[in-house]
């Protein structure tokens, strides 16, 4: 148990807590919201998620780092119920975590709560983690025998209960209001489903059917994850604004295909900084946490991403 929480720390906290850095850097920036970084000391502590339950906005690009406040509260209690209790028993933690999760829907729904109150809510999220280890015990440490057409109709299966969960029953808010109880109940248990059937139509993928970039992109995708508000900040402040700001016709027909590189250059400076994070600050961590593994668990053809 000692090295799995140190293998832990090792993989999350180093870039995380470069992330809450960069965050406060961000809030002195010319434009940036300086209240956010006081407010970042939430996050310092892993209690952002609970702090964005109160927030309608938060002007900073660390605030993305809320999910990883979830998984640091779940791994205070989840890795010893894991060690301590059977596989039965474990199907009953995962019912009480989904109990637990539906019972605060229940309670958000009646209480007509806003997307932010729901959305960033520790416990409801605990649902998802649930969905995770059911799939684990129902494979029993195997991976699924399944064809190239049944990963086809199972992706296509996980992104249409996504899209149902958000555009039929509302789960995500948006501008339509809370749509009660019941909805919300349904919406984000065809939320995990369809993360779990994500999950299993990548499960056991020979690396031979992957492109190298692909595989490239999931061993970075942590810093994927962590700069990609950053890179969503500084592009929007170095092209979109200084255009909208622009009054010029012949600057204006050129909106379109202006915020078109826009998207071009998030995607590249996203990409640039996880690929030097993971190359120049990641890797060190990471091979300390290497010699403390006692089951290797790395992506198709990667090297502990994990």
């Amino acid at each position: 148990m000692k090295n799995f929480y140190i293998r832990r720390i090792l993989r999350i906290w180093p870039l995380y807590y470069l992330g809450v850095a960069l965050g406060v850097g961000t809030a002195f920036l010319p434009g940036g919201d300086h209240a956010t970084a006081i407010k970042l000391g939430w996050f310092a502590v892993f209690m952002g998620a609970w702090f964005r339950t109160t927030q309608s906005s938060f002007h900073n690009p660390a605030g993305v780092l809320w999910s990883i406040s979830v998984e640091e509260q779940f791994y205070l209690f989840a890795p010893w119920m894991v060690k301590y209790l059977n596989r039965k028993s474990l199907y009953g933690f995962c019912l009480v975590l989904i109990l637990v999760a539906n019972g605060w829907l229940i309670y958000l729904g009646w209480a007509r709560a806003l997307d932010y109150g729901i959305w960033f809510n520790s416990f409801v999220q605990f649902e998802c983690f649930a969905g995770g280890i059911l799939l684990c015990l129902v494979l029993r440490g195997g991976l699924p025998r399944i064809n190239a057409w049944q990963r086809i109709v199972l992706l296509a299966f996980s992104f249409s209960c996504w899209f149902y969960a958000c555009y039929g029953l509302h789960a995500r808010l948006g501008n339509y209001g809370n749509p009660g109880s019941w909805r919300l109940i349904l919406g984000y248990a065809l939320a995990t489903l369809g993360s779990v059937l994500l999950l299993v139509a990548f499960l056991g993928v020979k690396p031979k059917l992957l492109p190298r970039w692909a595989v490239y992109l999931g061993r970075i995708s942590f810093g994927l994850y962590v700069f990609h508000y950053f890179a969503i900040y500084v592009t929007d402040r170095l092209v979109i604004e200084p255009v909208a700001s622009l009054k010029y016709p012949l600057v204006n027909s050129f909106k379109g295909p202006i915020y078109l590189l826009n998207i071009a250059l998030t995607l590249g400076l996203t990409i640039l900084m996880a690929a030097l994070s993971y190359r120049y600050f990641e890797t060190p961590f990471l091979k300390m946490k290497t010699r403390l593994a006692v089951i290797e668990s790395e992506p198709v053809g990667a090297v502990t991403n994990l």
